[in-house]
């Protein structure tokens, strides 16, 4: 309403200050009529003079006109008035008549004018040629008042006097100007203020002040030196500029309708928030427990390793012995003379070695089916990581969504913000409005952060499954070497076996020494056989347990990273549930609410528009009019100047000479 106000004023000075020529439409004969008022310097009345033009669209017709004025005169032509009462006739000789008089009716506007220096009312002859802080107000007090009905309540209303005021004051003697409302203009001489106002339309608005903000009274302070001032000029009209968009305020259930729609996104979205919330707080407790395993699978890989480096050091121990069985041998066969001795040696290191293998055997037994179970427990882990990723793809794509309908929303909040903005830019609903707008912008922000925490996640995830694939690769490469492990263990235990054998055989007798010498022989190269494969096999197992290693300290890595992310996720989404909570409940709610409290206020506004127009048209004419003219009314009104009785100094001012432009143009329009 406030941008109508200005609107209006714009209008008023536009045609009050141009003083423009009438638009007939086809009426036949019009009346314009121009108030001249003199007043004195505080605002009191000293003579009106009233000037009379009546258009006639065919030329030498007789014409009648109502009318109250005294001393009527013809003053661009001979025709003569036959004057009967308030009736006045002519006869024309063309199509335009202009005639004046004069009258002591009260005028429909009340104007006072006060002055003070150093914040002491004074008169203004008493302050003529005085110096010092200066303040003059001028109020414009609307006397047409009218009872009304509105919203069927009655209500006092004024008749709509547009009014444009205009004070010079010379920048020789004025400084350090200062108003309450209006404008202050300057060309380098002269300060011209304009005051536009609409008097009494407030009154209407005294419980809605938001509506109406045109102060009544307009305040000027300055600095003067030897105060003298020219006549404040007042003009003003009747005439209603039309303020069609106000009849365009149906479109306010636009409005409600468009935040009817963004109540219920809200509440979607509010909705949507508590969902992700909740899935993303359960994601996060799944995955401490997968993080949990993840940790004790690392323990387990552990172990496995410390199985798998002592297993190393055991083949390095068997081999070493099998090289002394070897060399033991060679002595025996080339030291037939210590044979007794040798035999006996031999079924002792024999019996301890087939102990060993025995041991040696079980161990790498143990080894091939642990190393089963990682490559199956690898497997399971790896299934479980592909099957978490394609469930981040679907928070991925539930978050993109979730993006994409806060966009909505701020599109269509600053949707309804500019559509307030034309209306009523001063509108307090406008600035919550406007934190709401930041409010969801903030939002916004947030929910790009969770999108760049889900991208993140996600590729936590790859990381996480490409360390699971090498986990398993790590742990398939194991199963062929500790199954070839197992073959050369059992080989050496065969053989450790057929060497005890053969000790015993051969600590049985000498006799049988041809034959314990040969399946000696055959053992040495079974023990033989069964190290070489255990050599194979043992190197298969250091890369394995290498592969392994990388692959479980990737694994937890990921894992660690992924849990990290998994609790900002869960944080975020907290925080956004608890703000667009926080924004459904304060933000979209309190805005409907409130848009409805005012409707009702809003469609008093456009009742009001119609009677003030009502009363505008009524209002045609100030000293009388036959009903048959269409009319139309403005009133010039001047104060007297203030000036010193006597002139002191002869030199005259800058401002006097230099007077022209703006301040000439404003003068010539009330000559």
């Amino acid at each position: 309403m406030k941008k109508r106000i200005s609107k209006l004023c714009c209008l008023s000075m536009a045609s009050l200050l141009t003083l423009s020529t009438v638009s007939y439409a086809d009426n036949h004969i019009k009346k314009d009529e121009t108030v001249y008022v003199n007043l004195l310097s505080n605002g009191d009345t000293r003579e009106i003079i009233v000037s009379d033009w009546i258009h006639s669209d065919e030329a030498g017709v007789k014409i009648t006109d109502n009318s109250i004025l005294q001393n009527i005169k013809n003053v661009k032509g001979d025709e003569k008035p036959v004057i009967e009462g308030d009736s006045i006739s002519w006869t024309l000789k063309e199509n335009d008549l202009f005639y004046q008089g004069v009258t002591d009716k009260k005028l429909p506007l009340d104007i006072n004018v006060k002055y003070y220096l150093d914040n002491e009312e004074i008169s203004p002859e008493e302050l003529a040629g005085k110096s010092g802080k200066v303040k003059i107000e001028l109020e414009i007090i609307n006397l047409e008042k009218h009872k009304v009905t509105i919203d069927k309540k009655e209500r006092e209303i004024y008749t709509p006097f547009s009014t444009v005021s205009v004070i010079d004051l010379p920048m020789d003697y004025f400084s350090n100007v200062k108003v309450n409302t209006g404008k202050v203009i300057s060309d380098g001489n002269n300060q011209i203020i304009t005051y536009l106002a609409i008097p009494g339309l407030s009154e209407f608005f005294e419980d809605e002040k938001e509506f109406v903000d045109v102060p009544e009274k307009l305040i000027i302070e300055a600095d003067v030196e030897g105060f003298k001032m020219k006549p404040i000029m007042i003009t003003a009209t009747s005439k209603f500029p039309e303020i069609k968009e106000i009849d365009k305020i149906g479109s306010l259930s636009d409005v409600v309708d468009a935040i009817d729609k963004m109540e219920d996104a809200s509440n979607k979205l509010s909705n949507a928030t508590k969902t992700l919330s909740e899935g993303q707080n359960k994601f996060y407790t799944n995955f401490q427990k997968f993080n949990t395993g993840v940790s004790k699978l690392g323990e387990g890989n552990k172990a496995l390793i410390d199985g798998v480096t002592k297993l190393g050091a055991g083949i390095d121990s068997a081999y070493a012995g099998a090289n002394q069985v070897a060399n033991g041998i060679k002595t025996f066969v080339n030291s037939t003379g210590k044979f007794s001795e040798g035999v006996t040696l031999f079924g002792q290191g024999a019996t301890q070695f087939a102990a060993k293998s025995q041991e040696f055997s079980n161990g790498a037994g143990q080894v091939a089916n642990g190393v089963t179970q990682i490559v199956e427990s690898t497997g399971k882990l790896e299934a479980g990581a592909k099957q978490l990723a394609a469930g981040s793809n679907k928070l991925v794509q539930g978050q993109t969504q979730l993006n994409t309908g806060i966009k909505s929303s701020l599109e269509g909040i600053r949707k309804i913000i500019q559509a307030k903005e034309k209306m009523n830019p001063k509108d307090p609903f406008l600035k919550s409005l406007k934190e709401l707008e930041q409010g969801l912008a903030a939002v916004e922000q947030g929910s790009k952060k969770m999108s760049t925490e889900l991208d993140n996640l996600q590729k936590g995830q790859d990381t996480l499954a490409k360390g699971l694939g090498q986990l398993a690769a790590g742990s398939k490469s194991l199963k062929p070497a500790a199954t070839k492990l197992q073959e050369g263990s059992k080989g050496l235990s065969g053989g450790a076996t057929k060497l005890s054998e053969s000790a015993k055989a051969l600590s049985a007798g000498s006799k049988q020494m041809t034959g314990g010498v040969n399946k000696l022989v055959e053992g040495s190269q079974a023990v033989s056989d069964g190290l070489a494969k255990l050599s194979a096999g043992a190197k298969q197992v250091s890369t394995g347990k290498a592969k392994l290693q990388k692959g479980n300290s990737d694994l937890l890595n990921a894992s660690n990273q992924l849990l990290a992310g998994a609790n900002k996720l869960n944080q975020g989404s907290k925080e956004l549930n608890t703000g667009m909570n926080k924004f459904h409940r304060e933000g979209t709610m309190k805005l409907k609410d409130g848009m409805s409290d005012k409707i009702d206020m809003l469609e008093e506004v456009v009742e009001l528009k119609d009677e003030l127009v009502k009363l505008s048209n009524e209002y045609n004419n100030f000293s009388g009019i036959d009903s048959n003219m269409e009319g139309t009314l403005k009133f010039v009104m001047k104060t007297d100047e203030i000036k010193v009785a006597k002139v002191i100094e002869e030199k005259t001012s800058k401002a006097e000479k230099k007077e022209k432009g703006f301040v000439n143009w404003v003068k010539g329009l009330f000559k």
